[in-house]
């Protein structure tokens, strides 16, 4: 089966220097994680694009969050699925990463897509799927798509029903599949899931981007977007096999990088 053609939101991560560094979790080296505070530091550093991770509270909302329990990155504690939005929305975000930041509210989702629309960013939902993909993708893109005017998204998942779920009730919308190279990959399974499923990309780890692997992906017309990238050299090196863009806490630190590197054409 012939790849499908990039979305539009695909292709715009693909060249521009500003365009080829992401955000991971708003500028997570530098802010709290998937919050407001973090979207404002990644906007300031420069970067078009950041990554969040999304989750659902118990009754249903979606809110920005990694983990599946609250103790690391909020005053709270326990399953997040556990929680109410009004109980979430008490926590305080912050404080774990510095004083400066105490105080820091749980970003919701509606309120962060309406905030990455005023700052200029285009967002990366990355659907922290269980315990129920196809409920999270359904309710994250009905939040997302009811805002105007529709700011610039896109979803990823290691999660193949949500990404199926996404397919079936906004097709419109671009997406990703995320794969971990300790989950066994091969660059042909990556492809042929990505096809069945839509995907305008492959978002990899550090460990699954091998020159031959972005080659191969390259050549079924599929954009590669590697993940957790620090170091400025790794950077250059993945640019140049072929990456088109790369997710990092330190994104200011990887934008000065691509000054030294050449876009492909």
């Amino acid at each position: 089966m012939a790849a499908p053609p990039l979305p539009p939101q695909e292709r715009e991560i693909r060249h521009p220097a500003r365009e080829r560094v992401i955000g991971h979790r708003g500028a997570a080296a530098l802010a709290p994680e998937n919050t407001l505070a973090g979207l404002r530091r990644a906007a300031a550093d420069g970067v078009a694009w950041v990554e969040v991770d999304v989750q659902l509270t118990a009754d249903g909302v979606p809110v920005l969050l990694h983990d599946a329990t609250l103790e690391r990155t909020t005053s709270g504690s326990g399953p997040l699925a556990a929680a109410t939005a009004a109980e979430v929305a008490t926590l305080d975000a912050g404080s774990w990463f510095g004083p400066a930041f105490t105080g820091e509210p749980v970003a919701f989702l509606a309120p962060a897509l309406r905030t990455a629309a005023g700052l200029g960013l285009a967002m990366v939902l990355e659907l922290k799927a269980p315990p129920d993909g196809a409920a999270l993708a359904r309710t994250a893109l009905a939040v997302a798509l009811a805002i105007q005017p529709v700011p610039r998204f896109l979803v990823s998942s290691f999660d193949l029903d949500a990404l199926a779920a996404a397919q079936r009730h906004a097709p419109e919308v671009p997406r990703a599949l995320l794969a971990d190279g300790a989950d066994g990959w091969t660059a042909a399974d990556l492809i042929a899931t990505a096809q069945r499923l839509g995907c305008g990309a492959v978002h990899l780890d550090d460990a699954l981007a091998t020159p031959q692997t972005l080659q191969v992906l390259e050549q079924a017309g599929l954009a590669r977007v590697v993940w957790t990238v620090n170091e400025p050299a790794r950077a250059l090196a993945l640019w140049d096999q072929g990456a088109d863009a790369i997710i990092s806490d330190r994104p200011a630190m990887l934008l000065d990088a691509t000054t030294r590197a050449t876009p492909r054409s």
